[in-house]
């Protein structure tokens, strides 16, 4: 019986796509998530720091690799399977939380929304990817 290992190259495209949605998702939602914020579009422009970004990268690197790994000891064998596993995770381990914080620090659901509904986003589509696109020893 073939044993499923982690793909590299499923990942790496998974960061990239896990860079690209968010970027679609805030500037569909960017007057919103502003007023949410309460934030204004100088101090937004101000913000020139690479770091938040960076992170972002290593976060989403980290966040696929732990799924195909976990997918590995599933294992999950379609990309419809890896996609309910995907959503499952999004919501449960990151909309369910973001809101739960939120509602402590007094913001807006709309605001959680926003903020963990692209998680979910990202979540689904890697565990798509990850599980339609698997990798055998």
């Amino acid at each position: 019986m073939r044993k499923q290992s982690v793909n590299l190259w499923a990942v790496l495209v998974c960061v990239v796509i896990g860079q690209i949605i968010p970027a679609l998702w805030y500037n569909f939602f960017s007057e919103q998530w502003i007023a949410l914020n309460g934030f204004n579009k100088q101090q937004l422009e101000a913000a020139t720091s690479p770091v938040p970004y960076l992170a972002s990268i290593v976060s989403t690197s980290f966040m696929a690799y732990s799924i195909a790994w976990v997918f590995t000891k599933i294992p999950i064998k379609s990309g419809f399977t890896g996609f309910l596993v995907g959503l499952l995770f999004g919501i449960v381990f990151i909309l369910f939380e973001t809101i739960v914080k939120d509602m402590f620090s007094m913001r807006p659901l709309e605001l959680s929304l926003i903020d963990g509904g692209v998680s979910v986003v990202v979540y689904s589509i890697t565990g798509f990817i990850l599980g339609f696109w698997r990798k055998y020893e």
